[in-house]
Order: C-alpha cells, then structure tokens, then sequence
C-alpha cells in the first residue's frame, strides 16, 4: 500500500480522487527522473556509503564517483580502506589493491549494477527496469520512491531513491540485498556535464596483482 504523511493525504483529500492524482504524479516524477539524467553526460561527486549489518554495526566508507555515458563509471573507495569498481562500458572490475586481486565481469552479467545506476550513466531506464513498490513524501519538493527488480534478480531485493521533485535529481539511494541486508549512498558536490578523461574507467594492475575472471 502506498505510505504519504498525513497532511499530504488531507491535501489531496479536497482534489476529489487522490489516488489517481498520485499515479499521474508519480509518473511525471519517473519521467523527469528519467529525463534529468538524459540529459546529463557526465557526473562527479564524492560519495558516503553506509552498510549496516544484521548484528546491528554499521560500516561507514568515503569516496569518489565519476560517471560518463555511455556505460562508465568509476567507484574509488578511499576511507577506511581502498578498492576500486571500475566500468569500461563492456567490463567492470572491482580491484582491493590490499589483497592484490582484482576480479572482471562483463557487465551484461552485472544486472545488479547496471539497475542501481543504469538510468544514471545512459544503460538503463528506471520505468523498463525497475518496477514500483511504493514511494512517500519525506519533505517538501522530496520523495522516497521504492522499487523492486522488473525483471528477477538474484541479489537485489529493493532499491529505494531519494530524489528531488523539482529537478529529478536522484539524491540518495538504498539497496537491500536478497538476504535483507542494507547498504546507503549519499552523493555530495556533484558536478555534472564536466570533463572526464577516459583513462578513468580503464585499470592498470600491478604485475603481481591476481586477476580473476568471472564470465
């Protein structure tokens, strides 16, 4: 069932029929979404990622986020400890530089990712991909939008964002993984349209670095 704050509901109590004055926002929210996000080719930003764990602990990682389209992106964790996710458009390989091992996958095989922010660099469609499950007003001009999976996915359960009515941009999101448990993504100094060099989305590993298909 659709959760809104009160005083929503008492709002669009008095437009006559509120629930068919939601769907049709709700898709205009989607598109906008959808369209802020065309019309962008490239986004960087720090990032602050929360994993909270079943014994109640949570895990705090800092870093930064570069995006360009088609496909590429580039997760560099810097705090507490360094690794790397790294999106070429046809691999994506997720190096811990501590370990000396790095693992690439194809990213046709990398369903998970590519729903979390595919409609963000350019490989996706947040009405095709993801199907919704619910959504809420949080505060003004801000809504919590839920999601699950359209097509099956073995690992993502629900992806729920955050985004700005005013713009479609996507503020925060969480991921709850199939066995429940959750992680955070709060973007910070985003810049968008910006210059990136390509050399970004490639990786360059040490010689005694492992390197660990998983086609």
């Amino acid at each position: 069932m659709v959760q809104v704050m009160g005083f929503v509901l008492a709002l669009l109590l008095i437009l006559g029929n509120p629930f068919k004055t939601y769907a049709s926002k709700i898709s205009q929210i989607l598109n906008q979404i959808q369209r802020f996000y065309e019309s962008i080719n490239s986004l960087e930003a720090d990032f602050i990622q929360k994993t909270y764990f079943f014994n109640g602990k949570v895990k705090v990682y800092e870093g930064k986020l570069w995006l360009k389209k088609p496909g590429k992106f580039r997760w560099e964790y810097l705090k507490p400890e360094r690794f790397l996710i790294v999106s070429s458009g046809k691999f994506i390989y997720i190096y811990y530089p501590e370990e000396k091992q790095a693992f690439v996958y194809k990213t046709t095989r990398a369903i998970s990712s590519q729903m979390v922010i595919g409609f963000m660099n350019g490989k996706g469609n947040i009405k095709k991909d993801l199907k919704l499950d619910s959504f809420k007003v949080i505060k003004r001009h801000w809504w919590m939008i839920s999601f699950v999976p359209a097509h099956p996915d073995p690992q993502i359960e629900k992806i729920i964002l955050i985004a700005d009515l005013k713009t479609g941009e996507v503020k925060r999101f969480f991921v709850i993984n199939s066995a429940g448990q959750k992680v955070e993504v709060t973007f910070k100094n985003v810049k968008y349209n910006v210059k990136i060099r390509d050399s970004l989305f490639t990786i360059h590993l040490p010689k005694d670095a492992e390197l660990i298909n998983s086609f």
